[in-house]
């Protein structure tokens, strides 16, 4: 583990592999250890960059984050310290949405975005599940708020068939912060939303990755999603939940690296179509088009 003194934190982090640089940003609660079981294969092809964000795990901020902007320039002044002029990045959940605003406020710095288990907007469903989380978390104790995370975020499928891992990772409380950092990290997402601007688009190479029985952030929003960013991509994954990237690593990171080594992957999903805004769209093997919904 290194650090690196910024503005508003003492960013930890690591670097492993070998190939282009990924920055990997994680989501909700969750330290840079969420990535474990897809680090063996991405390492084999790429730098990783594995940060905790402000004020989780190993990042210990000065100043409370307010927004995701702040995330965001967290991330650049980490990219700046390592002296990285761009890099493909990969956000995962409340990763995925700080990944999402660095490629809207830097693009200069973005080369490919890879967003899993997320979204662009916050509906009224989304926005009562944000509740409903926040008011769960409040008065849990540490093992009730692992179970709470570890049951939310699992797909059915996934956890009746692992219910040691499942048990094990609510023991250890590996990966969860406390309950007021995440209540904090839910109020960033709430000022994100009151600020969207929808004339703001990415322009980076994208793929969207969504889990088919994701709770928090369902599989139609992620597609949505897609949908709005020019040349997108978007791959749901039968049978995952919300980290699919756990879940079934074996199924979602070949996907993953081919889409960020293919050669004429800027080409073909970057640049300028016959169509406004088309997104490629693929489920399990089957393919089709679709335009803005």
């Amino acid at each position: 583990m290194a650090w690196a003194n910024l503005t508003d934190v003492r960013c930890g982090y690591e670097v492993l592999g070998r190939g282009d640089p990924l920055l990997l940003v994680p989501g909700l609660g969750v330290t840079c250890n969420v990535w474990d079981p897809a680090l063996p294969e991405l390492a084999a092809h790429f730098s990783l960059i594995l940060v905790d964000n402000r004020g989780i795990g190993r990042s210990r901020p000065r100043r409370r984050a307010e927004s995701l902007r702040d995330y965001s320039a967290d991330l650049v002044e980490l990219m700046d310290h390592l002296q990285l002029e761009r890099a493909h990045v990969l956000g995962l959940s409340l990763g995925g949405m700080i990944a999402r605003r660095f490629a809207v406020d830097h693009p200069s710095r973005v080369n490919r975005l890879v967003l899993v288990s997320c979204t662009d907007r916050v509906t009224p469903y989304l926005e009562q599940v944000m509740r409903l989380l926040g008011g769960v978390l409040r008065g849990l104790g540490p093992k009730a708020l692992a179970q709470v995370i570890e049951t939310l975020g699992t797909s059915p499928e996934f956890f009746d068939a692992n219910t040691a891992l499942t048990e094990q990772r609510v023991r250890e409380k590996t990966c969860v912060a406390d309950a007021k950092t995440i209540a904090g990290q839910l109020a960033c997402l709430a000022a994100e939303v009151r600020s969207v601007d929808a004339r703001e688009s990415v322009s980076a190479p994208t793929l969207a990755i969504s889990g088919q029985y994701d709770p928090l952030i369902p599989s139609c929003y992620v597609r949505a999603m897609a949908s709005r960013i020019p040349g997108s991509r978007f791959i749901q994954i039968n049978g995952a939940g919300h980290n699919p990237l756990i879940e079934c690593p074996d199924r979602v990171v070949p996907p993953i690296v081919d889409f960020l080594t293919t050669a004429n992957t800027s080409t073909a999903l970057g640049g300028r179509s016959q169509r406004p805004h088309p997104s490629r769209f693929i489920e399990e093997g089957a393919e089709h088009f679709a335009a803005d919904g």
